[in-house]
């Protein structure tokens, strides 16, 4: 499955693609059999001191910041290229990250296509607005509010939707007026260098107002850039324990951050649900992206009367459930990022036996050929709400299932004991019952039946561990911008 296009690999920084200061270079494997992609330059802290310099030099010595109308102007080429290239964009997140073609319309397609949102706000959104005289001290002020942008953005994107995380913080980004530097997840470097070569030759973006880096080591790199305090907005998506490291970083100059951390949502199924939808949305909503979703609904809260009859179903379902290579368009499931994370889902599902859960479908690693990370979709179910695997974000195509008693209240009890609240899910057939369970989930999106929360007009974000501040609408759009007022005297 190794890629005959040439791609790029370096890292580009003022407009240009150069090499690491050390030379150094790794290799980028493709999940799906373990051969060599490419390779990626390895940046060390010192490229990524250049590449912020270049993002400073840029916001001081050009009107990116105010010239609202050149950037739409670039924002939209910069849409209408990678609309160009998507074909090229899907070859490379299959071969980088093992992203099942079945979701490059949602990765990838509708991503390019709700750049118009974002796009269209920046001749929409009232950066300047006055306030009506007021009197204090004395004194009578006109005041006038703006809205500003930090200057440099570090975006830390994650390998589990690189397209899609990239292009969320490069496109808010550059959107509000900041430069960004945008570091790539290891494993998944070529997507942000792809997206920087259509950026350099298909539009007027100036140089050092976007610079895409990438490194071996993610601590190396991520410190460097979440340290350097020049940066004025960090912007990470990616696990707990790395959002809080980066909150403790951004502490020192008492900088903004916006974190996605992750989850481990919930869907409800109430004993009036529809089974038939409930449960084969339930699993393509855990399942698809081979599971390595953030707002996937991993943990099925299921009601006594019906516990049964859905367990069954879900093994039906999951057993038959196609998985395999991710160039395949009829595969839900594809290959698990590297090795250390398949041991790590092995061990989850593993140790769950152990406690007493019942393995009804999967619950061992996957085959094709002997080569590649692969893990079969799995159903774990008579999970306790406590255990390690209902607690522990898997990443990866595993069902917990859950049985309750009692009224919709014990429900919510259940959904909302999880440190993290990302997202949640209700299943009912009375729109009301089920709105009264959403309203009550600990979670920063909430989904009923078949309906899915992702827009671009509507905030995403998380409760808990799972985050702080959004993507998306106008909430999102605010998060890369600062406030200032301003008085004047008030002229009679």
């Amino acid at each position: 499955m190794t890629t005959s296009v040439d791609l790029e690999g370096r890292l580009f920084i003022d407009g240009k693609f150069e090499e690491s200061s050390s030379g150094r270079r790794y290799d980028v494997i493709n999940p799906a059999d373990e051969t060599v992609v490419a390779s990626a330059a390895d940046a060390g802290p010192e490229d990524v001191t250049r590449a912020v310099d270049a993002a400073v030099t840029a916001i001081d010595t050009t009107d990116w910041t105010t010239n609202h109308a050149f950037r739409q102007k670039v924002l939209k080429q910069f849409q209408d290229a990678l609309r160009n290239e998507s074909e090229l964009i899907k070859h490379v997140l299959v071969s980088e990250a093992g992203t099942p073609a079945l979701v490059h319309p949602t990765h990838v397609d509708a991503m390019i296509e709700d750049m118009s949102y974002f796009n269209g706000l920046i001749g929409t959104w009232h950066w300047e607005r006055d306030l009506p005289p007021y009197e204090l001290l004395g004194m009578q002020s006109n005041r006038r509010v703006r809205y500003e942008p930090f200057g440099v953005v570090g975006a830390i994107t994650p390998w589990n939707a690189p397209f899609m995380t990239n292009i969320w913080k490069v496109g808010h980004a550059l959107a509000t007026g900041n430069a960004v530097v945008l570091k790539s997840a290891p494993d998944t470097p070529l997507t942000g260098a792809l997206m920087a070569r259509i950026a350099a030759e298909q539009t007027e973006i100036p140089a050092g107002i976007f610079n895409a880096i990438s490194s071996a080591d993610k601590a190396i790199a991520g410190e460097a850039l979440t340290t350097d305090r020049r940066v004025g907005l960090l912007h990470f998506t990616g696990s707990a324990a790395v959002g809080q490291r980066i909150a403790q970083n951004a502490a020192v100059g008492i900088r903004h951050v916006v974190l996605e951390l992750g989850g481990k949502s919930a869907n409800v199924l109430l004993p009036d649900a529809d089974l038939d939808m409930a449960c084969g949305l339930g699993v393509a909503m855990c399942m698809n992206s081979s599971g390595q979703g953030c707002a996937l609904a991993t943990r099925m809260v299921v009601h006594a009367d019906i516990y049964d009859d859905v367990v069954g179903r879900l093994q039906a379902f999951v057993s038959g459930l196609p998985w395999g290579d991710p160039r395949d368009p009829g595969n839900l499931v594809g290959p698990i990022i590297r090795l250390e994370q398949l041991e790590r889902m092995e061990g989850l599902v593993n140790r769950a036996a152990e406690a007493g859960a019942r393995i009804v479908a999967g619950g061992k690693r996957g085959d094709r050929g002997g080569r590649g990370f692969w893990f079969e979709p799995t159903v774990v179910a008579d999970v306790d709400e406590n255990s390690e695997i209902a607690q522990t974000e898997v990443f990866g195509p595993v069902l917990s299932v859950i049985r309750y008693d009692g009224d919709d209240d014990e429900a919510v009890r259940v959904a909302n004991n999880s440190e993290y609240g990302l997202s949640g899910y209700v299943q009912s057939r009375d729109e009301d019952r089920a709105w009264w369970v959403a309203e009550r989930l600990k979670a920063g999106t909430v989904n009923i039946n078949d309906s899915f929360y992702l827009s671009p007009d509507a905030p995403f974000g998380g409760y808990g561990i799972s985050g702080r501040g959004v993507e998306h609408g106008e909430d999102g759009f605010r998060e890369y911008l600062q406030v200032k007022s301003i008085a004047s005297p008030a002229k009679n």
